[in-house]
């Protein structure tokens, strides 16, 4: 007699990977430091600051929290939010935190915290594509 096995699907594995998540579906991202982790709200992230296998988050209360991670790799954790684009090698901001964008050859993005950060020229043409997509301009 030959037993069956029944069929038991773990509903996370055939999950993609790369699917967007809802935006009510991560409120909160959970930050490795020396001691544990920081859980802090995604929507109080200004900007993300690159220092080799460093990154630095600030955040709108001032805060700022360094994480051993590189930017790509914290891109990676906050891929589900369509406002966090990446203007230079060392800087990913909040779009939800721009306050001004200065045209120019590269142009500038000047952040609610009062922080002014030069868009490389081989990141404008996307930076751009996204102020069209997000603020729907």
């Amino acid at each position: 007699m030959k037993m069956l096995r029944p069929n038991i699907e773990v509903p996370f594995r055939s999950a993609n990977p790369n699917r967007r998540l809802p935006a009510h579906a991560l409120r909160k991202v959970a930050l490795p430091t020396q001691d544990g982790y920081i859980f802090k709200r995604v929507e109080h992230i200004i900007l993300l600051e690159a220092d080799g296998n460093y990154t630095t988050f600030h955040f709108t209360d001032g805060a700022q929290v360094v994480v051993c991670k590189t930017l790509r790799h914290t891109e990676e954790l906050l891929g589900a939010y369509p406002q966090f684009v990446r203007i230079h090698r060392s800087y990913t901001i909040n779009l939800n935190h721009l306050e001004r964008y200065i045209r120019g050859k590269g142009g500038y993005a000047v952040m609610e915290n009062g922080r002014t950060i030069g868009i490389s020229t081989g990141k404008k043409a996307d930076f751009l594509k996204a102020l069209e997509y997000y603020f729907g301009q």
